[in-house]
């Protein structure tokens, strides 16, 4: 006869799979309840209202009131079953506990399920446990006390929010449901038989090493031998002393250690909370609460257990809304449990921000953790972004940083990524140590399969054998829980899995690098072949933080100017503290689900007033910064909020002249005297002369220009005057447009503008139009529309197509003989599954050319020349464009705006040129990558999208045509055939994205030379930084040179010589110095003894833009004691000395270098 354990290794042995299915049965909640291991969860539990009151208030409007506030208020009387709503409201429970004799001496946990997040506070307001109710990411349990007396009380508060971990939409990235309610599913205390949750993590990690450690070895069979024999000692009826035998024998197989040489695996504890994406900022603010309280309670039991966040912003947050839980924090950063890393304000996009974007989010971040918890991060962390710029290294260097982390390309859908842990070399060279973590999640849940994943998608076992692993809920928020410490705890040590150990992630980097053989390498961007979307999705959004950039850039640099002009005396302040704010803005929408166009409508809403608030701040700075510039007197004037003016004062008492700022286009700052607000004619020594004005024209640009400028506000009769712009009508009627405009608008040709500097033209200092050597005009010829002036003939046949484009120079065409521009062309739009994230390949399947167009004459010379084209591009869309050439310039620009209202549509502009190459050029942040135009490889092939920034060029031997734009970034070039992206209409997880009114330009550059060519980076400047004009009634007394009375006194502060190819991309004042560390013997004090020390610099950053070295010859007319290099951090490297020779200081700048300097002023 067979033994009843020959039975069961024979069974074992036939049939794995039925038994791996009991054993899942056992271990997971469900049908069996009542008789697997869940029947032996709790001893006891009571859900009376004897034992627990429920009050509720419940906040109108969708308020989040603080605790302080939400207490005074009446409480009703709340139950289980109750429902609560709609989406996003706020729920306060008052909660009484009354211990029953039953439970006293006991350990208690109270059960709370709202259906949705909640936390619970002290009565004292803090906090003490982060809920998640639901079926997902469930946490809803809060320790009461270890041992419970007669007769005691507990009374606490809960605020639930009306969401859940990923907002209130469907079916994950569904727009969300604004009418959501959830219910109160649970209210109990109870008691908890330890040694059966023990049990079940004994088992499940059991369990999970039968399925994935393969049923054919050794270690496999025995893990599904010893599950399933304890399974067989449980007793439903005597659940402790079974549970006590089974558990010996957990304890016997868990105990077998691994060999030498096993794989070692550092575990860090991460939430990843996404700054906003399925829900408001407002809401992510409350996530943080949540997840770190409740990080903070694993931290207390499980001493072992790490804890790593990203985020300065998070944190600064948190320091705002729950001090108590922020001072908690810097304590156990002390005692090395919770990690601050990453050094950035965000976990921001890598494709849409410029460089002093990225820049500034190492600034502001790096700072932060300097300050409140003195450290600075060596790891650049970013697990979930969609894309990765080839200057990152560079910029990680330069602020402090050494190593990267991410997971992200393991998404690729085309090709796999090489690489786990390599060496990431940016453009100019810099190196940093990279890695991404093999088990291919930064919210693992602890389990075997991802612990084996760990060595078996590792790609770079041969140089070391080691690898980082990330757990803990995430996305959403909420962090590890017991269950998965519990579950390292049994897998960290036990034969058949690698070794794991909870540590600081830089720990890991430190062994890499000290004990890693040769490791391999990775050059330039790091291409994500997913979500190419996210270069296109939300247009305006975009838009707003181009224009910001620029505008930061502008008040940063005027400020400067206007302290140089008042001797940095305290005439005039510089904005330091508004600019930290606003920057901080720009930064949190850039967040990597906010900026791409992937967050739902709220999250656009709340950036709309954040960008409307930069814009208009930076706007009153600018206009502050020019008074205190060009006025000799700015004490004369005072500024208007109201009317968004600034007045000369009088010495009557009405205010005579208003200096009026206006905006025509998204980066010209117009300023003028109004023609109707004139002195009275009695008041002699200001009597207004029409046509007598002065005109202003500021550079911001590091070089030379000349141009024509808008004048808004100039006289008709104006001797500067050359050409009256004709009214524009625009498609939008609820709002002005910055292509179009209501009235005419006077024009002005200005040359000779020195960089970063100012001139006057008064009435004797004119350039005629008449001696200028080039004229615009435009013609009809047949069914052609010829654009030309004396650089340029671009000619557009009847339907707005750019059918021919010559140079005059080289008389070259650079239109595709039988081919054309300027082509609109609708796309079917429909991916996958991440709508707003992605387009695919097969949607260049489907293209619809848009021919419903008309082309009429608009502007002719003899400073501008235009044509009006519209089109038609559905029964929904429309489009009106401007084509222009100016007389001064061979860029030909295409204003255009659109009325948008599809559904998985893509607009894009496609050029067909006449040039031949292998490969297309896009400016990236801080220089330029160029990516192939054809389809070789796979790898090829998935860059059928790619990203830009203000240029992409297609350029051979000699010749070159660029494409660009002002807030457009995504691009593609097949062949000859360059296309930008301009709307798409996606309708997840925002269902109005991009729906409505667009205006935006673009321009066409073609060039004798090849690329890399200076010229074209400028010119991709120069298209997103107008020439900024000034009109001054001609007896407002200036800061003039009485030498040059044309010229103001402040120009060309900097001189850069033997730089044509360097960009001065940035001037500012220098951050302030943080002294002392934080002390943390005086925790509770708010700041520490942290100290910030104004330091007297100005701080220049340039950069190489074509991967060129060179020698600057650099000079300032600033009077300074010495000129230092710094990094991004603005720390003084070392000094530059003076060299006499030269009469400069010279100033070695490598391939596509990142070089800060810090003038210290005398």
């Amino acid at each position: 006869m067979f033994s009843s354990s020959e039975y069961n290794d024979t069974t074992l042995q036939k049939h794995q799979s039925i038994t791996k299915e009991r054993l899942r049965n056992f271990i997971h909640t469900g049908r069996w309840d009542s008789v697997n291991i869940h029947s032996a969860l709790w001893e006891d539990e009571i859900s009376s209202e004897t034992s627990i009151k429920l009050q509720v208030y419940s906040p109108p409007d969708l308020a989040r009131p603080r605790f302080e506030d939400a207490i005074k208020n009446e409480f009703a009387p709340a139950s289980v079953g109750q429902k609560f709503g709609p989406s996003w409201s706020t729920h306060w429970f008052k909660v009484c506990v009354y211990i029953p004799d039953s439970f006293i001496g006991r350990k208690v946990y109270f059960q709370f399920d709202p259906d949705c997040e909640a936390l619970v506070y002290n009565e004292d307001g803090t906090t003490i446990q982060g809920l998640t109710g639901g079926s997902n990411a469930r946490r809803v349990e809060h320790l009461l006390t270890d041992k419970a007396s007669k007769d005691q009380v507990f009374n606490f508060y809960i605020e639930t929010s009306c969401n859940g971990l990923f907002g209130v939409g469907d079916g994950l990235i569904g727009p969300p449901n604004p009418n959501r309610n959830f219910e109160l599913k649970k209210a109990s205390i109870g008691v908890k038989r330890q040694e059966a949750w023990n049990f079940l993590y004994d088992m499940t990690t059991i369990v999970d090493m039968a399925h994935h450690i393969g049923a054919d070895t050794p270690r496999g069979i025995g893990a599904l031998y010893t599950a399933n024999q304890m399974a067989n000692l449980f007793d439903p009826e005597r659940p402790d002393d079974s549970i006590k035998q089974a558990r010996k024998l957990a304890a016997e197989f868990l105990s077998v250690k691994p060999g030498e040489g096993v794989h070692q695996i550092t575990a860090i504890g991460n939430c990843h909370i996404d700054t906003a994406w399925l829900w408001p900022y407002d809401e992510t603010k409350r996530k943080v609460a949540r997840s770190f309280t409740s990080q903070i309670r694993l931290m207390e039991k499980y001493p072992e257990f790490k804890f790593a966040a990203s985020q300065a912003q998070q944190f600064d947050w948190l320091k705002s809304t729950h001090n108590d839980l922020f001072n908690k924090i810097r304590k156990y950063v002390k005692s090395g449990q919770f990690i601050p890393i990453g050094g950035t304000w965000v976990e921001m996009d890598c494709n849409i921000p410029n460089g002093e974007s990225l820049s500034r989010q190492f600034i502001l971040g790096q700072r932060f953790f300097q300050e409140h918890f003195g450290v600075t991060s060596k790891l650049f962390w970013l697990p979930d972004t969609f894309g990765y710029a080839a200057q990152i290294p560079q910029i990680v260097k330069q602020a402090g940083g050494e190593y990267f982390f991410t997971q992200k390309l393991s998404w690729n859908n085309i090709n796999k990524f090489p690489n786990t842990t390599f060496n990431w070399h940016g453009l100019d060279g810099s190196s940093i140590l990279a890695h991404m973590a093999p088990a291919n999640t930064y919210t693992g849940n602890a389990q075997v399969n991802e612990i084996v994943s760990s060595v078996k998608n590792h790609k770079d076992l041969s140089s070391h054998n080691s690898s980082m692993y990330l757990y803990g809920y995430g996305d959403g928020g909420g962090g590890p829980n017991e269950e998965m410490i519990e579950s390292i705890r049994r897998m960290s040590n036990t034969d058949g899995l690698p070794k794991i150990e909870h540590r600081d992630p830089t720990e890991f980097y430190h062994s890499v690098k000290k004990s890693a053989r040769s490791l391999p390498s990775w050059h330039g961007e790091l291409y994500f072949e997913l979500h190419r979307g996210t270069y296109t999705s939300q247009s305006n959004n975009k838009k707003a933080n181009r224009k910001s950039e620029f505008l930061l850039r502008s008040v940063e640099l005027l400020s400067i100017m206007a302290m140089a002009s008042n001797n940095f005396s305290s005439e005039f302040s510089y904005p330091q503290s508004e600019l930290d704010r606003l920057w901080k803005l720009v930064c949190l929408n850039q967040f990597h689900d906010v900026i791409p166009g992937s967050s739902i409508n709220e999250v656009y809403r709340d950036s709309d007033k954040m960008y409307d608030d930069i814009i208009s701040s930076s706007y009153d700075m600018i206009r502050n910064a020019l008074l205190n510039l060009i006025v000799r007197d700015p004490k004369m004037c005072e500024f208007d909020q109201a009317k968004t003016t600034l007045t000369r004062k009088s010495s009557q008492e009405n205010k005579d002249f208003v200096l009026e700022f206006t905006s025509t286009s998204d980066n010209l700052t117009l300023i003028g005297f109004s023609e109707g607000s004139g002195p009275r004619a009695e008041d002699k020594e200001w009597e207004y002369v029409a046509g007598n004005e002065k005109v202003v024209v500021i550079n911001e640009c590091s070089w030379e220009r000349s141009g024509v400028v808008i004048a808004n506000g100039l006289s008709k009769a104006s001797v500067h005057c050359g050409q009256l712009l004709k009214p524009r009508a625009t498609l939008f009627k609820n709002s002005s447009s910055d292509v179009a405009c209501a009235e005419e608008l006077p024009l002005v040709l200005v040359d000779t503008i020195p960089g970063m500097g100012l001139l006057i033209l008064s009435s004797d200092s004119i350039q005629n139009i008449d001696n200028f050597k080039s004229k615009s005009s435009v013609r009809r010829e047949g069914d052609n529309f010829i654009l030309e002036n004396a650089y340029t003939k671009a000619t557009f046949n009847k339907i707005g197509q750019l059918v021919s484009l010559v140079d005059h120079t080289s008389g070259r065409e650079f239109i595709h003989e039988g081919q054309t521009g300027n082509n609109f062309v609708m796309y079917q739009d429909v991916p996958l599954f991440w709508d707003a994230w992605d387009v695919e390949i097969y949607y260049l399947e489907k293209p619809n050319p848009v021919l419903d167009i008309t082309v009429e004459i608009f502007d002719n010379g003899p400073l501008v020349s235009s044509i009006l084209i519209k089109a038609k591009i559905s029964e929904l869309s429309t489009l009106q464009q401007w084509v222009s050439l100016k007389a001064t310039s061979s860029v030909v620009e295409f204003e255009t705006e659109v009325e948008w209202r599809e559904s998985h549509k893509m607009l894009k502009v496609e050029f067909s040129w006449a040039i031949k190459s292998d490969k297309a050029s896009y400016e990236t942040q801080y220089g330029y990558i160029s990516r192939p135009n054809h389809k070789n490889t796979s790898w090829d092939i998935a860059k059928f999208e790619v990203c830009g920034h203000k240029f992409a060029d297609l350029s051979e031997y000699g010749a070159g045509v660029t494409l660009l734009n002002d807030s457009k970034y995504g691009f593609s070039c097949i062949g000859n055939l360059m296309a930008m992206s301009l709307l798409r209409a996606p309708k997840s997880p925002d269902e109005v994205c991009d729906m409505g009114f667009h205006s935006f330009r673009y321009g066409v550059y073609a060039h004798n030379s090849s690329f890399p060519d200076h010229n074209v980076v400028r010119k991709g400047y120069e298209f997103n930084n107008d020439l900024v004009g000034v009109v001054l009634e001609n007896e407002i007394t200036t800061k003039v040179d009485p030498s040059r009375k044309d010229r103001l006194e402040i120009e060309n502060l900097f001189t850069l010589e033997n730089a044509d190819s360097v960009i001065l991309d940035t001037v500012k004042f220098a951050e302030p110095q943080l002294e002392s560390k934080v002390n943390w013997e005086i925790i509770k004090a708010e700041e520490g003894n942290t100290q910030k020390i104004a330091r007297n610099f100005v701080v220049l950053r340039m950069y190489e833009s074509l991967g060129g070295s060179t020698t600057i010859h650099f000079n300032t007319k600033l009077n300074i004691k010495a000129v230092y290099r710094s990094d991004m951090l603005e720390n003084i490297k070392y000094e530059y000395e003076f060299n006499d020779q030269l009469s400069c200081y010279p100033i070695k700048c490598n391939a596509f270098e990142v070089i800060t300097i810090m003038l210290e002023l005398a």
